[in-house]
Formats: structure tokens, sequence, C-alpha cells
């Protein structure tokens, strides 16, 4: 998770802050991606590869669509064509149920990554 602050903190996202069960100061806090520390409509934009570790997905995303701001972007890098790790408690085979899951929120694109073993890239924005 620190590498991924960090690298958007070197291109300009200076206000940049990882949240994980395990922190990492000063770049990563600790926290529960289920129950978000904060307020409501606070992030231009959202970014996890960790979806498939969410034990309540409902709620995983609704925490990201409550703390998003208006028109403000969620990525989510995820794995469609393989079983997740071996923490994964959830895996997803299409983009299908994501988009049931944004439910305040419209997808604006996919793409192929290759990324830590996740190879989607799925780019929600909270609709206004």
């Amino acid at each position: 998770m620190g590498q991924e602050v960090e690298a958007l903190k070197r291109n300009g996202v200076s206000d940049s802050i990882g949240m994980d069960l395990v922190p990492y100061p000063p770049l990563v806090m600790k926290g529960d991606f289920h129950i978000q520390p904060f307020d409501d409509r606070t992030f231009d934009l959202e970014f996890s590869n960790v979806f498939d570790h969410a034990l309540f997905p409902v709620k995983f995303v609704s925490e990201i669509e409550r703390t998003l701001k208006s028109g403000g972007v969620c990525v989510l890098h995820v794995s469609l064509s393989r079983r997740g790790d071996k923490y994964s408690a959830n895996d997803l085979y299409s983009v299908e149920p994501l988009k049931k899951l944004f439910k305040r929120s419209e997808l604006v694109r996919t793409r192929t990554v290759d990324g830590f073993g996740l190879d989607t890239e799925v780019v929600f924005r909270k609709k206004r």
C-alpha cells in the first residue's frame, strides 16, 4: 500500500493517504475499508487493489460511495481471469457484480492491467 501512496505523491497528488489494518506511517494509516474513518464526500479519487479481500463487498462499496465527492472517481484493480490470492474473500469473473454494487456511480471504463496478479482496472464515477 505504501508504494501506491508514494507513487501518487510523486505524481502530484500530495494529500494522498493509504489505509490498511496494519499501518505504515506516515503514508498508510490504520483503518478498515468497511468503515472508513472519513467524513462524507471527502475524496475526489479512491483507489483499491484489495476488493477481493472485502468480507462485506456491499459495505466496502457503500463506504467508497459515501466518502467520494459528487463526480469523484473510484479506480479498482481486480482479477477477473482467475481466483484471487490466498486471502481472497470473494472472487469476480466479470464486471457485472461490481456494476450492481456501485448503485450511486456509473461505469466509466475497464481496461487490462498487469499489477500484483490483478488483471483488470475498473473505473467508476459517482453520479452528481
